[in-house]
Parts: C-alpha cells; sequence; structure tokens
C-alpha cells in the first residue's frame, strides 16, 4: 500500500478516477462494480519509471539548452502498450540526453486522458550530464548571416565540457551568464537563452538531474550543488555505492541506472584494475545510508526485473518496490498524485500473479485513473493468432503426481489444455495465472460409470459409437467435476455375446473435440453363463473368431513390408504424323463398314425383337386375368395408395356476383405416408389472400377426409373436402364466405425451392498397383479386440467365480490379451494364478468383506490384490453417484489400504488398466490438464477439493 504496509484480502474503492478508500473490511455502494482478481493475485501502485526513451529525440547542437522541453516529443495519444504491460502507468520523459543541459525533463502518464490530462509534472528536471556522454558534445559552428566576400566564415569552435572540471566550470558560467546575458563571451559560449533560461529553472526550484558515474564525478557535482545550493538528482551514479554516506550527508536522492542491457549481447566491460564490473549492491549500499533511491532498467517494461537485480544485491523487497513506485513519484515531484495506494491519490494500479520481487511473477492488469488499460493475452496490438494461449500455474505444498511419488513443494504448468512443465519451480509465462494451496493430485477417474445414460438400461451394438450421447457438461455434469470426477468410463448397464463398447469421457469440458479421451476404448463382455457348463463358450468363440481377424491383418502387414511398388511406368511416346495417320486409318474403316451394315439388322436385334413379341403376347393374357380377377364390388371405393395427398391439387374458383374465375392452388404434404397423419403446404387463391398462405391440418385415411387452414391477407382460410375417384370435392371457408369446388391432383410432387447444388467432380478410382498385398476388411465389431491383442485397448470381462476366473484368464491369455476383470470377488483365492496376466480388477462396491469363518476379522480386497501386484480401480456403476468414490478411497485407506495405493486406484491404475495413461491419470508433461486443488492431503477425509480443471479450463461452480 505505502511505505511497506501490506494488507491481506484487501479492497480497494475507486470513484471518478481517484481512490476512495482502501482496506480489509470496506463497506462497498450498492452500485459499485466488483472486480475480483481471486485471492492469489497481488495488487501494488502503478509502477513510475524514473527514465524512458518516449520523447527522447535529438540534441541540440549547443552544449546547453534548457528551453529543449520534453513534452514537445510526446505523443500523448498513444497508448504505451509496452510499458503498461510491465505494470508501468508513469514515466518520466526527456527531450534529449548526452548534453551539459539537455532540456527540461517531465513525468507523463501512459495511459487515460489525452494531451494535458497525461501530464503530471510539465518541468520535473532540468536533464543533463557531466560524465562522458556530454564530453563528445561536437564543435559549434553557426555561419554569418548575411555571407559577405569581407566578412569571416568563421569555423566549429569546440564546446564545454572536455573534462569533469571543465563541466563543473560551465554549470558555474551559465548560472552567472543570467546576470549579463549579453555579454559576448557568454553568448559566444552558450547562446543568448541558455542562461537566463537555465536561471529562470532553478528560480522556479527545479532540480538539476545531472548524470555522474565515477566518483571524481559524483563528488564534483555534489560540491557544486552545495556550492550554488541548488536542489539535485544524482543520475547513473555508478560508483555510488562507495560514496553512500557523503551522498546521504548532501541530502541528494538518486537514480540508479543498472548497469544491465537484458535482451541484448553480452558486453565486455574491460579486463584492467580500474574498469568496473557489474555490481548490483548500489542501492543497498544507498538505502542503507539513509539516500532516497529509485531503480530503473534499460526499458521501462523490465522495471520489475531491474528491482528484482537490484534485490540481490542486498536491497530489501520493500525498498526495492519502493524504488519503482514512491521514491521516483517524491524526487520527481508527483508523489500527491501516483506512487502509492492512499486516499485520494490517482487510482493507477499494477496486478501482478505474486509477489513482485519473486522471479516468475507477471503483470495480469494495469489500471490507470480506475480504468483498465491492459491485460494479459488481450494487448491493444499484435495479431490474435500470434498471442501465446493462457496459462495457469499452480504452486502447492505437495504434488502429488499419481503415480505415488509427491513433490515437495511443487508447481506445475497448464497451457492450451495440456500439462506443459511439472518440477519444484516451473516456468511462469507472462500473464500467467497464478493459483496457490496446500496440495494438488490428477483428476479422479471413474472406471467404470454411467453419467450421461440418463437411465437407459439399453446394451448397444459392438459398433456403436458412444461419442453421440456426448455434449458439453452441464449443471450436473459440472458438479461431479467439482468433487473431483474428471473423466467417466462410460458403460453401458450390461454385456454382449459381440461385446458392449465402452467410452471414456470428461463430462464437464466444454469443448465437445476435447471431451472424448477415446471411443471404444473397451469392450465388456460376460464370462459365466446360468448353465455353468456354457461359462466362456460365446467368449471363446469371439476370441477364436478374432485371433484369425487379427492373424489376416498381422499377414497384411507383413506382406506389406516386404512388398516393393514397381518402378512408375513410363506411356511411349508417338509422334504427331502416326496419330493422325492411324487416325485415318480408323475412319476409313467406319466408313467401309456403314454401307455393308446399313440395310442389315444384327442377329441379336433380331432374337430381342423375337422374344418381345411372346412377351406382349404373354402380357395381354396376363393383364385379361388381372382385369377378371380385380373386379370389384359394386358401391366398394378403390384401394388408397399409400399416399393419396402429396402433392398440387388445382382448380377454378368461381366467385359470387358473376366475377371471372381465379384460379386455386393447393400445395400439400402429407408428413407420414400408409395411415392418417398431419398435413403441411401452402394455399394460393387471390381471391381469399392477396399473399401466399401457409396451411396445416389433417388426413383422416378411413374417412378419406381432408382438412386443412391458415391465416391470409383477409382473414382465417379453411378448407375441406373428401378424396373420390383421385378428385377432392372441396368447401373452401373465407371472409364470411363458402364456396365448393373440385380440385384435381395436377402432381405427386411437393417442390421446395432450393439452391441448385453443384455435382460433385465423379473422382476416378485408384487402381492399386500390380502385386501389392489386398488388405483384409475391416470389422468395426472385431477391431476392438485387435487392438487389445496389441495392448492398444482394454476388454472388460465380467468373472466372480474363482473356478471361472482361471480359465477366463488362461483364455485371454492364449490370444495374447490381459484383461480386466470385473466383479472377481474370489480374485483373492486365485492370486498366484492370476498376476502378471490381468491388467487388473474392478471390484465390486464393497470396500470390506467379511466371512463368517473369519468372524470380525474383515478383508479389504482392495489392499490385497494392491499388495500381490495386482491393479485394482474404483468405480461407482452409477450416474452422478460417482462423487462417492473419494469417499470410497477414504474408507479403504481407513481400513488398511495404503493412501498411495488408494490415490493410485483413482488416478494412474485405472488410466494404466483403461490403457489410457497416454491422455490421463498422472501430473506429467504432455497429459491432460485435468487438476484438482485441494486443502489438504488427497483422499483425508477432512480434505475437500477447492478447485477443479479439466483440460486446462477451471470448472465454474453451477
Amino acid at each position: 500500500v505505502e511505505e511497506g504496509r501490506v494488507l491481506r484480502g484487501g479492497t480497494i474503492l475507486i470513484k471518478g478516477g481517484r481512490i476512495q478508500a482502501v482496506g480489509s473490511e470496506l463497506e462497498l455502494p450498492p452500485d459499485a462494480t466488483l472486480v475480483d482478481y481471486g485471492p492469489d493475485a497481488v495488487i501494488v501502485p502503478g509502477l513510475v519509471a524514473a527514465m524512458s526513451s518516449y520523447a527522447l529525440g535529438l540534441p541540440s547542437d549547443r552544449t546547453a539548452e534548457p528551453s529543449l522541453s520534453a513534452l514537445d516529443g510526446f505523443d500523448s495519444y498513444r497508448v504505451y502498450g509496452d510499458a503498461l504491460a510491465g505494470g508501468v502507468t508513469s514515466a518520466y520523459i526527456t527531450p534529449a540526453e548526452n548534453r551539459l543541459i539537455a532540456g527540461t525533463g517531465a513525468v507523463v502518464k501512459l495511459a487515460g486522458a489525452r494531451e494535458a490530462g497525461r501530464v503530471l509534472n510539465a518541468a520535473a528536471a532540468v536533464h543533463g550530464a557531466i560524465d562522458a556522454s556530454a564530453r563528445a558534445t561536437p564543435g559549434f559552428w553557426e555561419p554569418p548571416v548575411p555571407v559577405m566576400v569581407d566578412v569571416e566564415l568563421g569555423y566549429a569552435r569546440p564546446q564545454l565540457p572536455r573534462t569533469t572540471m571543465g563541466a563543473i566550470v560551465a554549470l558555474g558560467e551559465l548560472m552567472d551568464g543570467a546576470a549579463r546575458p549579453a555579454d559576448p563571451a557568454v553568448v559566444a559560449e552558450y547562446g543568448r537563452r541558455a542562461p537566463t533560461d537555465l536561471a529562470r529553472a532553478l528560480a522556479a526550484k527545479i532540480p538539476l538531474r545531472i548524470a555522474a558515474v565515477d566518483a571524481a564525478e559524483i563528488r564534483a557535482v555534489l560540491a557544486f550543488a552545495a556550492e550554488r545550493r541548488v536542489p539535485l538528482i544524482l543520475d547513473r551514479a555508478d560508483a555510488a555505492g562507495e560514496l553512500a554516506s557523503e551522498i546521504a550527508a548532501a541530502g541528494v536522492p538518486v537514480v540508479y541506472r543498472l548497469p544491465y542491457w537484458p535482451n541484448a549481447q553480452s558486453l565486455d566491460r574491460g579486463k584492467g584494475e580500474d574498469e568496473r564490473w557489474l555490481a548490483l549492491d548500489v542501492p543497498a549500499k544507498l538505502v542503507q545510508a539513509g539516500v532516497r533511491v529509485a531503480i530503473t532498467g534499460s526499458s521501462p517494461r523490465d522495471l520489475l526485473f531491474a528491482a528484482r537485480l537490484a534485490s540481490r544485491g542486498g536491497l530489501e523487497r520493500a525498498a526495492a518496490l519502493r524504488a519503482i513506485t514512491l521514491a521516483p513519484a517524491e524526487m520527481l515531484g508527483v508523489a500527491q498524485r501516483v506512487g502509492s495506494l492512499r486516499e485520494g491519490k490517482d487510482a493507477d494500479l499494477c496486478v501482478l500473479n505474486g509477489d513482485p520481487l519473486e522471479a516468475g511473477t507477471s503483470v495480469l492488469a494495469t489500471w490507470v485513473e480506475g480504468a483498465l488499460v491492459w491485460k494479459a493475452h488481450d494487448g491493444k496490438s499484435g495479431d490474435e493468432s500470434y498471442r501465446e494461449p493462457r496459462a495457469t500455474v499452480l504452486e502447492v505444498d505437495e504434488l502429488h503426481v499419481g503415480d505415488g511419488s509427491i513433490l515437495r513443494p511443487g508447481q506445475l504448468l497448464m497451457q492450451d489444455g495440456r500439462i506443459r512443465e511439472v518440477g519444484t519451480r516451473v516456468s511462469h509465462p507472462r500473464g500467467a495465472t497464478v493459483v496457490r494451496g496446500k496440495s494438488c493430485m490428477p483428476g479422479m477417474i471413474d472406471a467404470f460409470g454411467h453419467l450421461g445414460l440418463e437411465g437407459s438400461r439399453k446394451v448397444p451394438g459392438t459398433d456403436f459409437a458412444l461419442a453421440a450421447l456426448v455434449e458439453p457438461g452441464d449443471e450436473v455434469d459440472r458438479r461431479v467435476a467439482r468433487e473431483g470426477i474428471t473423466t467417466v468410463v462410460l458403460t453401458p448397464r450390461g454385456a454382449s455375446d459381440t461385446g458392449a463398447p465402452v467410452m471414456a469421457y470428461k463430462p464437464a469440458a466444454s469443448e465437445l473435440e476435447r471431451q472424448v479421451v477415446g471411443d471404444p476404448v473397451a469392450l465388456r463382455l460376460r464370462w459365466e453363463d446360468a448353465n455353468r457348463l456354457r461359462s466362456g463358450q460365446s467368449v471363446r468363440a469371439l476370441l477364436a473368431k478374432a485371433a484369425d481377424y487379427s492373424a489376416k491383418w498381422r499377414e497384411y502387414e507383413e506382406a506389406i513390408a516386404r512388398w516393393t511398388p514397381p518402378p512408375e511406368s513410363v506411356a511411349p511416346v508417338v509422334s504427331e504424323e502416326a496419330k493422325e495417320q492411324k487416325e485415318g486409318e480408323k475412319s476409313a474403316d467406319a466408313k467401309s463398314g456403314e454401307g455393308d451394315k446399313k440395310d442389315e439388322k444384327p442377329t441379336d436385334e433380331k432374337t430381342a425383337e423375337k422374344k418381345d413379341e411372346k412377351t406382349d403376347d404373354k402380357k395381354d393374357e396376363g393383364d385379361k386375368k388381372d382385369s377378371k380377377s380385380k373386379k370389384k364390388k359394386k358401391g366398394e371405393p378403390e384401394p388408397l395408395e399409400p399416399d393419396p395427398i402429396t402433392g398440387l391439387w388445382q382448380a377454378e374458383l368461381v366467385p359470387p356476383a358473376a366475377a371471372p374465375a381465379v384460379p386455386l392452388r393447393l400445395r400439400v404434404k402429407l408428413l407420414k405416408s400408409g395411415e392418417s397423419a398431419a398435413l403441411e403446404g401452402n394455399l394460393r387463391c387471390d381471391a381469399a389472400s392477396g399473399t401466399l398462405v401457409e396451411i396445416e391440418g389433417w388426413f383422416d385415411r378411413e374417412r378419406r377426409y381432408l382438412s386443412v387452414s391458415g391465416l391470409g391477407s383477409k382473414g382465417w382460410i379453411e378448407l375441406t373436402g373428401e378424396l373420390k375417384e383421385e378428385k377432392l370435392a372441396a368447401k373452401l371457408v373465407f371472409a364470411g364466405t363458402t364456396l365448393e369446388l373440385t380440385l384435381a391432383r395436377a402432381s405427386k410432387d411437393y417442390l421446395v425451392a432450393k439452391r441448385p447444388e453443384r455435382a460433385p467432380k465423379k473422382e476416378e478410382p485408384v487402381q492399386s498397383p500390380k502385386g501389392k498385398p489386398k488388405a483384409p476388411k475391416l470389422d468395426e465389431k472385431l477391431e476392438p479386440l485387435r487392438r487389445a491383442m496389441e495392448g492398444e485397448a482394454a476388454i472388460v470381462v465380467e468373472v466372480t467365480r474363482a473356478i471361472d476366473i482361471v480359465p477366463c484368464v488362461q483364455a485371454f491369455a492364449e490370444v495374447g490379451i490381459r484383461p480386466v476383470l470385473h466383479g472377481a470377488n474370489e480374485a483373492h483365492l486365485v492370486l498366484d494364478e492370476i498376476v502378471g496376466k490381468v491388467a487388473g480388477v474392478l471390484l465390486s462396491p464393497t470396500v470390506v468383506a467379511s466371512e463368517p469363518k473369519r468372524g470380525t476379522d474383515y478383508r479389504t480386497p482392495y489392499s490385497e490384490l494392491q499388495n500381490a501386484g495386482i491393479r485394482v480401480a474404483f468405480l461407482s456403476e452409477a450416474e452422478e453417484g460417482a462423487i462417492d468414490l473419494p469417499l470410497r478411497a477414504a474408507y479403504a485407506i481407513a481400513n488398511g489400504m495404503s493412501p498411495e495405493g488408494a490415490l493410485r486406484a483413482l488416478t494412474a491404475d485405472a488410466a494404466d488398466m483403461m490403457v489410457l495413461d497416454a491422455r490421463i491419470g498422472r501430473l506429467a508433461s504432455g497429459l491432460d490438464a485435468d487438476v484438482l486443488l485441494l486443502d489438504g492431503p488427497p483422499l483425508d477425509p477432512a480434505t475437500s477439493v477447492l478447485r477443479t480443471w479439466v483440460n486446462g479450463e477451471e470448472v465454474e461452480a453451477p
């Protein structure tokens, strides 16, 4: 806030661009707009750059030009995004450098109001130097005007200073010259205005800001300021550390320019004993001696970095922060408006994602006079496509990877939906959101759940894509995710002989493309049968079929690997003369053959004619028989076709009063053929409506009765009628008029206006090269089994009894599959026979098992299997009931299961057994950013999930 004071959980009340109040428990007005950057953000005053190049131009030809104003070169309409991105809201500007008196500097805002509203102090300092930069001033020559033959042209006269003492002498002459502005010697050396302008500035108490680097220069300018009693600001001051006590005694503030230029080539500093190498302890020595110090770097954007380097030299963090906020504001005369967070000051704020002096901290947002002028990932310039995706960094006391390993402390960087880095300290991209907490872990996996089935008990076909059921998460999905369940292995509520498909997806994901982890990831089979003699028969038959299918594909892959494509054939080159000769021969042959065949019919044609005659005779006989058989009884109506209504019906409408006939057109469509159904369409009749009438209605097939109606320009229109002998005897009612008419069906097509489509371009089928092996036919029902044989998918098989578990595992082992056993209540009885042969076991929800023979010596099946080296995973076999999984794991821990083992069963082991480990299950670089932030150790009964990220995006509360 100010002078090292820090508020935890603080609030700043802003009104009219000014700070109204600062505190931890402020009473907010009801109409206030609340902006919350979260508990991990840090707000400091807008940074004040004690040096910038935003108005820097060419220096004057004279060694002293006090009238040169920095404001003349400052663009008050520009938003200085590079500085705002570094949290800098105000900056000192100078018109030039490298002169004894380069001009008058000012302090300005870098955003906000325009023109004069940007100016904090128009004359903050008279900017100059006595170091080597000022000694390079070229000679001055002013040509005579007008040029005369008898007037000497003159030459470029050297200008002071040439030495340190020369600079001090020149400063004295300038101050004394104000009393004799017409003195030819003073005018010749410094010009007519410089002495007077300097005297006027010093009389206004504008300080001299003089750059002095080594000890001799610093002592000389200190002595001059003391002798002349002028306010002084020491600039650069590389050797100020060894003179800290003298500077403090003189009461002179220092702007220390860090002698390091980041983002540039390294600089050799010399090998002599007197050469000055990089020293970062100067600000610390000055502050310890009581000197007011402002720190600046090579660019305002790197001001925080400069302060961090200064703290490396021993400067306390509070003093380093003051050196880039309040200290420069005080020495440049703008502390009444900027530099600290105090009531009445400008609401210039810098929002950070951590401690200002921490290495990885960066700026989240910058405010000027109560307005947001910059925020991370939303710059005012630059192409959107070139901006880095948003990054989030977690910093926790314990980072649980998921495979049993723990980092203390741990950090994690997630960006663009993936985990980019995990370690004790990770990179912090600029603008990253930093979240701190006790611990974090991977998102939990419901190894067998039904969230998304909406109560359905149907078992789809093996080749059915469950991804068709997926849509972005709703309120229930988000609530489940905020309880820690980020991935659900979705399975139907049953198995099938050919295998029910199983899909892994993230219910709370916001983007459909990244919601599905795998479809299918597994097949669900059933081993046991009510008739125990038939147990496993269907599974064995399916495995045998899959083995043959896989063998064919393996043979094909081996054959294609051995096959060498033939060299590309080159078409023979035929000359133009040969082409013309060949075409001439073909045309001559064609002409000679025409005369012979003109009057002669081919044999095939004659035979076809005879066959047609016989067919026609038979057809006539058949028609006679059909006509006899189809004679209807007297009074019986003609049978209706499936759709007797759809199409265009027309009639001539004869209005009353002998008006001319008006055409009526009814376009109608029967929505379901073969039965009574709804109708839709339109009616056009100028007598009834001046506009096209959209109509709806009903067709009663049994009564052959039609009724439609719609709203026209003259009111409601109704048409009813009965279908008789392909005619529609109808009655039209409109505007109080009733007319009878008969409509005839002009067309059976219901035409709809449609934009003409370009016919798709026919692609010539690609012919396989001669001898290339042919791929087997793809069978979507056997593909999951083939993938399982290659270790790319899982097979979940329901089996309970020990007597069935062993032959089941053996049957899968024969085809190279390690199945996931589902149920397996008696797996503990055959541990030795199945270890190493199964991918894992999905036990029933019963965590603690009791047996009469064991009395109160209860078993924990999850722990028993894990201790034997077999993976286990927790499953809900429910929809939103998945939220019970962490509690079930906590209960297992309370009954003997290791905390690391329970965590693995919810994360890494569940992912491994379902072959999802390339995407989820652990906190590792490259995996999906599904992360939970906790307020304590994972799976502790007292621990809660504070925040959840799915694919790197935080799941907000419903």
